[in-house]
C-alpha cells in the first residue's frame, strides 16, 4: 500500500534512507543526571524514565550527525547539559543553531524541598542559509506557550507514551520549517506526533523508533491521521502558508529496517 509516510522500527543510526528530508523535527533522550524517581503527590508523576540512562547524549550525537547533513533546518527538544555539545554538532555541520522554549500552560506544582518547578522545556532549532521559514507573523518570538496532556485535556489525543508531546506545538513547527512538498524525518519518532502533524498538514514524513511498543503507537496514530486532514490554519493563525497546497505528496511505502547491529539500549525519548 502506498502512503505519505515511511517508518522503521529499528535503531536509527543502523537504517539507511534513500528519500532526502527537509527538515528534521525531534525530542530525543535527554540523559537526565538528578534521579528522583516517581511520586504520588498531586498524583502519581514520574520523574525519570529509563530512556534517559547514562551515555545516551553520545547515540543522539552520533544521529545528529548522520541526519543533519541531509536537512536544511531541524527544531529539537533537549536537556540543557546537552545544549551546548548539540549545538557545537550542528555548527560544525553548517547550521546556526539558536535557543527555543516552551513555556507550561500549567507547570507542576513544586515537589517538597524543591526550589523552582519546571514551567519550561528546553529546545533548540537550527538552519542553512536560504532554509524554508513559513512563519511571516511580525510577531514571532523563539517562545511557545502551550499546555501539555493534563488532567484529560486533549485526552482523544493522550497515548501510552511518558513524554507525549503537545500536537498544536508539533503542528505549528511542521508548518512553520518544512515546505508543503517537504519531507519530515524525525529519527526518535516515540509516539509518532511528528508524524501525525505531518499527515494533518500534507507533509510528507520519515520516522525511525526503536522501542516496538512505542513504534505500534506512532503506527496507528499516523495511519488514522492520513484520513483527518486539518483545515485551515490549525497550526497557528499567524503563519502564513508560502506555495503548494496542502495535500500535495509523493507517496512512499512502509518498510521494514535491515538487522539493528548496535546493542545500546534504547535511545528514545
Amino acid at each position: 500500500m502506498s502512503v505519505p509516510y515511511k517508518l522503521w522500527n529499528g535503531d536509527c543510526r543502523e537504517i539507511e534512507i534513500d528519500e532526502k528530508p527537509y527538515c528534521m523535527i525531534t525530542d530525543p533522550p535527554y540523559e537526565i543526571k538528578n534521579k528522583f524517581g516517581t511520586s504520588d503527590l498531586y498524583g502519581t508523576r514520574r520523574m525519570e524514565f529509563h530512556f534517559d540512562e547514562d551515555g545516551v547524549t553520545e547515540i543522539v550525537l552520533q544521529a545528529f550527525k548522520k541526519f543533519l547533513p541531509m536537512v536544511n533546518s531541524y527544531h529539537t527538544f533537549c536537556e540543557f547539559e546537552q545544549y551546548g555539545r548539540i549545538a557545537d554538532c550542528a555548527r560544525e555541520i553548517g547550521f546556526t543553531p539558536k535557543p527555543y522554549v516552551k513555556v507550561k500552560k500549567c507547570p507542576p506544582p513544586p515537589m517538597p524541598g524543591n526550589w523552582w518547578t519546571s514551567g519550561a522545556e528546553c529546545a533548540m532549532y537550527g538552519y542553512k542559509s536560504g532554509a524554508y521559514f513559513g512563519d511571516q507573523s511580525s510577531i514571532r518570538p523563539n517562545v511557545y506557550y502551550g499546555d501539555s496532556y493534563r488532567q484529560g485535556i486533549r485526552a482523544k489525543e493522550k497515548v501510552d507514551h511518558p513524554t507525549q508531546k503537545w500536537l498544536p506545538m508539533v503542528l505549528y513547527l511542521v508548518e512553520t520549517l518544512c515546505p508543503p512538498d517537504g519531507i519530515v524525518i524525525d529519527p526518535f519518532m516515540g509516539s509518532g506526533t511528528t508524524g501525525v502533524a505531518c499527515m494533518m498538514l500534507g507533509r510528507r514524513f520519515i520516522g525511525i523508533e526503536k522501542e516496538s511498543k512505542y513504534f505500534a503507537i506512532a503506527e496507528k496514530r499516523i495511519k488514522s491521521a492520513v484520513f483527518q486532514p486539518t483545515l485551515l490554519h490549525v497550526a497557528q493563525q499567524s503563519v502564513q502558508r508560502t506555495g503548494g497546497e496542502s495535500g500535495q505528496q509523493n507517496l512512499f511505502t512502509v518498510g521494514n529496517p535491515p538487522p539493528a547491529k548496535v546493542t545500546a539500549k534504547s535511545p528514545r525519548r
